[in-house]
């Protein structure tokens, strides 16, 4: 089924002005208000299931010092993803070269049907390790911060 919706008005002055089930009274109902903005018209879902693929998103970062891993922080909430079900993205932010230190960040999508939380924070806790192990390692044989960053985008394709 499809719904009309007759709006009115511009940025932060649009609004809806009524919704209705068949395009003329929609058309009536602009023509009588003297109302200039096109009529949108949108399907009506029945059920959650029209979005695209369910996932949860989550995101572990943790601050790296030189002797350990501090400040594990989890990002966890659900999102769609219409594109790629392998999206995921590694970053660092905060490098500090005359302390050693910097945040390290790894992002993951998991279909929702296969969301098991414990299971997917202690494996990308595993991979957070891992990859501060290996970062660690490029800034002590002197990689500058754009070449890690090129390395960890390169990683995860």
């Amino acid at each position: 089924m499809k719904v009309y919706i007759v709006t009115n008005g511009e940025y932060s002055e649009y609004m809806i002005e009524k919704v209705f089930s068949n395009r003329e009274a929609a058309e009536e109902y602009k023509y009588w208000h003297n109302i200039t903005n096109e009529i949108e018209e949108y399907e009506v879902a029945d059920t959650a299931q029209t979005i695209d693929k369910r996932y949860m998103f989550i995101r572990v970062s943790g601050k790296v010092y030189p002797e350990a891993v501090v400040d594990i922080r989890y990002d966890i909430h659900p999102a769609t993803v219409s594109d790629n079900s392998n999206k995921r993205y590694i970053g660092i932010y905060d490098y500090s070269k005359c302390y050693g230190t910097f945040t390290l960040f790894n992002d993951h999508y998991v279909l929702a049907e296969n969301w098991d939380e414990e299971k997917y924070k202690a494996k990308f806790l595993k991979a957070l390790y891992d990859q501060a192990a290996f970062v660690k390692a490029m800034f002590a044989e002197g990689a500058s911060v754009r070449d890690v960053e090129q390395t960890l985008r390169n990683t995860e394709e």
